[in-house]
């Protein structure tokens, strides 16, 4: 019990260290900015050499396999990677509004797709 006692301040202290090392910059230039569809495609190879985040907002249309949907705005339609570890728990269809969060992925010869890191459901 000693032993445990001795130790307790040392492990509060290394916990608070690790609150710390979660904060966020909020500033100039930290800001996600909201792209359509129609501009991904056509700046794909430079948002995906500078793993840019970009936000899109629409509607996922339709499942093509296990992690892979499509995506529809205004603008166009372009392919999605969502892991289940992103996926809501709230269920959704073709015509629930949402805010995807992710980075593009340009292949040449497989096109464009974001996988996304967050959604958000616009109410």
């Amino acid at each position: 019990m000693k032993r445990v006692l001795r130790f307790l301040p040392f492990l509060l202290l290394l916990m608070s260290f690790g609150s710390i090392a979660y904060g966020q910059f909020h500033g100039p230039g930290s800001e996600v900015r909201l792209y359509t569809v129609k501009e991904v495609k056509e700046s794909a190879s430079k948002l995906d050499r500078s793993d840019t985040i970009v936000k899109l907002r629409g509607y996922i249309i339709k499942q093509v396999n296990k992690d892979t949907f499509e995506f529809k705005d205004s603008t166009g339609k372009i392919r999605i990677e969502l892991e289940n570890n992103v996926m809501p728990s709230r269920t959704f269809d073709d015509k629930t509004e949402v805010v995807l969060t992710g980075e593009v992925d340009y292949d040449f010869l497989e096109g464009t797709e974001i996988e996304v890191e967050l959604i958000e459901f616009v109410e």
